[in-house]
């Protein structure tokens, strides 16, 4: 039960990690494609 519910509490901590690097990406794509837009203009 231990192992299981540790290998439960990993694959959560990643995947939490894995969609906060994805929203932070984004994010900076956004703000990246602003600057350069505002860099053409």
């Amino acid at each position: 039960m231990q192992i299981s519910f540790f290998a439960k509490v990993v694959l959560f901590l990643t995947l939490c990690c894995i969609s906060d690097l994805s929203v932070k990406n984004n994010i900076m794509r956004k703000v990246t494609n602003r600057a350069n837009r505002a860099k053409k203009v």
